[in-house]
């Protein structure tokens, strides 16, 4: 027996050998460009390399297993095998995702199945050009491609198309395991559509229902998944992904009955006990070691459930079978034994968050800076991050508030510096970013706003740092809003642009509201706070109130000037004598007000609020404009004689207006005429030419530097609702940068100034809806964007563009400044100055409008 073993061992030796020799000579072949290789021996040698790349992903080795598939690659390439091509350019988008890289592997998978786009350009109109193309003569290799790039879409926040790609593979499924896949990646997606609904707060019935909904579907699919499935890891993950969902789903619902949930509470109980064994007993893998830490995180959000709820009695029976802390010892040692730090340190790092929420700060301290300490080691920046956050909290929670800045100012640096790669930190935080990212942001800023010892204000330098920090998060929630860290930023000295502007910088904390105000001049800043037992509680009433009124032509003016008059002695009142509010707006230094808004005020124009001891509106005496950051400002005087508009619109019932039930809009054609007369330079598409195509004819054969839209629209905080429509079809957000900027105008001197969206909307009920105004802007590479908060009446909307162009080209001035054209023009409006409409002065028909970047 023995010498037969040894016989086995040399014969293995032998043959490693000669794989190596060949893979090497193979190599060397390819070089010189000379194929010395038989048919049949490069066929089988791709290959062998195909599944070494599989054992090398499955160690959680995707780097290696990556460069593996792609010597496959251009083996099967030599050999003219399309399939074996196909196969491990799946395999290499597979790797890619594991690695972070989620737009590549989005992107190689369309490329294997000689698809020319890529995932940033897929729309609805394309989906079926794209999904003819997975047609191979292999149906198991076009239901992997299709499971490939669903997953790549998700990864990149297009949920509705990865849903349609994933949903358009059923057909292939030939087994009960490629079903299981299926269904937990449609559960996958689900799960994510329910985050998103999840953060729009506060949620109406309608969502309330739909969020109910999509939960609902999620859990069935991760159901059937673990039921049909024979394959232990897809068993796995579906489990523990339905009791995620669960659970979360219980802390995201405003309703406290939830009866409905106990089968899903019963397929935990009666599948739990039958997964944590499999768990303790597979060889261990990355794959299996991040289920178990994903597990113990699950245990331990237990204690945010309700004892009332559906849920209560499931995690009873949960405590009979292990605990989070057994969980994260068994996956920090099977991490140890696979080499895998990144794991190792996680796995640490969740067990002094454990240790943390019990109160046993000292060990979590420990377990947290051991976390850290390996981390950094290995250069994982991703994790470093949380557990310096972690580090934070755990001072805080010792009271020990110096120790707690330093590490919410380190944890910060970390996640500044990873900034461009933010949204490849992990899929789950693409869609958590009010949970994982934010909250770092304002634990940050609420230490540095603490008043100093023996006074009631912080120091000049924090609060100077508070306002850094903010605009990094409006900078932050913009990527988060792409999925891509697509935007440029740059430190601009507002001294040095506009010494006529204040800056204010709203900010919502715990139960607080900050006000930060930079006054012109070197360092000069001015705070306030308001806080209070049920400030927060006052503070969402008021803007609800506000909102509701001035959407609604029918509410009294006296409703609108309460609840606008004390959002004034929150923002502006404390600062009035700084700001100059006595003076004149011609005999004052301060002439524009611009706002980095924060949180529920992004939805509240600043124009309307209300001064009532001078009784007016704040637009009366200040020119307004918000910005997403001055580091996104390219604050430039648009100078008159250079003004080249291009105006585009239908006053039709369009096509596309019919498909997403939307009315005509007959005063558009009064908006295009009157901007034709009053500006020299123009060109316009009406009607059937306003399409996506004639639009690119139109910008690629001469630049224009504003562009007039005339249609439906929606902003919201959701990329694929945030769209315009052309006669066709819709033009989403994503597409902007295709359609508005060529490589003409790129290399133009005449950007886009200006970009007027004079018909569209914010979403309604969705509190970050401004967002997708702010990313029109930037997608659209216009330095500002003039947009309306709510649907207006067509009539005075044509009527307030056409004031407008007359104040922006009228003035005496050479250089056009936009916010102040934007101010006479509401002015007019509010002192009755437009004929034969006397209702034109409710702020229903001028608040709507707001400036949003460059306002010079």
């Amino acid at each position: 027996m023995r010498g037969g073993i040894k016989k086995i061992d040399g014969n293995a030796l032998k043959m490693k050998i000669v794989k190596l020799f060949v893979i090497a000579l193979l190599s060397f072949s390819l070089c010189l460009g000379i194929n010395f290789l038989s048919p049949v021996l490069a066929e089988s040698s791709p290959s062998n390399l195909v599944q070494q790349g599989i054992q090398l992903l499955h160690q959680g080795k995707a780097e290696a297993a990556l460069e593996i598939w792609q010597q496959a690659e251009s083996l099967y390439r030599q050999n003219n095998n399309k399939i074996g091509v196909i196969g491990t350019k799946i395999n290499q988008a597979q790797a890619l995702s594991s690695l972070g890289f989620y737009r590549r592997s989005c992107d190689t998978a369309l490329q294997a199945f000689a698809n020319n786009l890529e995932c940033d350009g897929m729309t609805e109109s394309n989906l079926d050009s794209v999904l003819q193309k997975f047609q191979t003569s292999n149906n198991r290799l076009n239901f992997q491609g299709l499971q490939t790039l669903g997953n790549g879409l998700w990864a990149l926040g297009k949920l509705d198309l990865s849903q349609a790609v994933l949903k358009a593979s059923f057909p292939l499924v030939n087994s009960q395991n490629a079903e299981g896949q299926l269904l937990l990646n449609l559960g996958n997606n689900i799960f994510s559509q329910a985050k998103r609904i999840a953060n729009i707060n506060p949620r109406r019935r309608r969502e309330e229902q739909k969020l109910k909904t999509l939960v609902e579907e999620g859990l069935s699919n991760y159901q059937q998944a673990a039921t049909i499935s024979s394959e232990e890891l897809v068993q796995m993950q579906a489990t523990i992904n339905h009791l995620s969902l669960l659970l979360n789903f219980r802390q995201w619902s405003q309703e406290a009955e939830d009866n409905w949930l106990q089968p899903f509470v019963q397929f935990q109980i009666d599948t739990l006990h039958q997964i944590i064994p499999i768990l303790n007993q597979i060889s261990p893998n990355s794959q299996s070691i991040k289920l178990t830490i994903k597990l113990a995180e699950n245990f331990i959000d237990f204690d945010k459930i309700d004892a009332r709820s559906t849920l209560a009695q499931l995690q009873i029976n949960l405590a009979k079978l292990t605990s989070a802390n057994e969980l994260l010892n068994q996956a920090i040692q099977q991490a140890k034994i696979i080499n895998n730090s990144r794991l190792e340190a996680y796995g640490i790092g969740i067990k002094g968050k454990l240790h943390q929420k019990n109160e046993e700060l000292e060990n979590a301290l420990s377990l947290t800076n051991q976390a850290l300490v390996i981390a950094q080691k290995i250069s994982a920046s991703d994790i470093a991050y949380q557990f310096q956050e972690q580090l934070g909290d755990i001072f805080n929670q010792q009271d020990n508030s110096p120790e707690a800045l330093f590490a919410y100012k380190t944890a910060f640096n970390t996640l500044q510096v990873l900034r461009s790669n933010l949204v490849a930190l992990n899929r789950d935080i693409q869609f958590d970013f009010r949970d994982r990212i934010e909250p770092l942001y304002r634990k940050l800023v609420m230490l540095l706003l603490q008043p100093e010892l023996g006074s009631n204000q912080p120091t000049l330098a924090n609060i100077k740092a508070a306002g850094e920090v903010i605009e990094s998060l409006q900078l932050a929630e913009l990527d988060d809003f792409f999925q891509d860290a697509c935007i440029s930023a740059e430190d601009i000295n507002i001294d040095e642009i506009d010494e006529n502007a204040a800056i204010i910088y709203p900010i919502l904390l715990d139960n607080q509201l900050s006000v930060i105000v930079k006054l012109p001049g070197v360092d000069n800043f001015r705070y306030a706070a308001f806080s209070g037992g049920n400030f927060e509680q006052q503070f969402n009433e008021n803007l609800f109130q506000l909102r509701v009124n001035i959407t609604n032509i029918r509410s009294s003016t006296s409703q609108i000037h309460s609840s606008s008059n004390q959002i004034y002695q929150w923002l502006i009142k404390p600062f009035e004598t700084e700001l100059e509010a006595d003076l004149e707006h011609d005999g004052s230094q301060i002439k524009t007000l611009v706002f980095v808004l924060d949180g529920l005020l992004r939805n509240i124009p600043m124009s309307v609020l209300y001064d009532s001891m001078r009784e007016r509106y704040l637009v009366e005496r200040y020119a307004i404009a918000v910005v997403p950051g001055l580091q996104l400002v390219d604050p430039k005087p648009l100078l008159k004689e250079r003004v080249k508009v291009l105006t585009v619109g239908t006053s039709q019932e369009a096509p596309s207006f019919q498909r997403e039930g939307y009315n005509a809009l007959p005063n558009i054609e009064q908006e295009l005429d009157a901007i034709e007369e009053t500006v020299p330079k123009s060109e316009k598409l009406v009607d059937d030419k306003f399409t996506k195509a004639n639009i690119q004819d139109q910008i690629n054969s001469q630049p224009f530097n504003m562009v007039h839209i005339a249609t439906h629209g929606q902003f919201s905080s959701n990329p694929d609702d945030t769209y315009i429509l052309a006669w066709d079809e819709r033009i989403n957000v994503r597409d902007l940068d295709r359609l508005l900027q060529t490589e003409n105008l790129k290399s133009s001197d005449l950007p886009i100034e200006l970009l007027i969206l004079s018909a569209c909307q914010t979403a309604v009920g969705d509190t970050r809806a401004t967002l997708g105004l702010s990313g029109v802007s930037i997608r659209a590479g216009a330095r500002s964007v003039l947009g309306s908060l709510w649907n207006v009446n067509d009539a005075s909307t044509a009527e307030l563009m056409k004031q407008f162009y007359q104040q922006l080209l009228q003035s005496d001035s050479s250089q056009l400044r936009k916010a102040e054209a934007l101010r006479q023009v509401q002015m007019r409006f509010i002192n009755g100055e437009i004929e034969g409409n006397t209702d034109y002065n409710q702020p229903y028909h001028w608040s709507s409008f707001i400036l949003v970047g460059n306002w010079l």
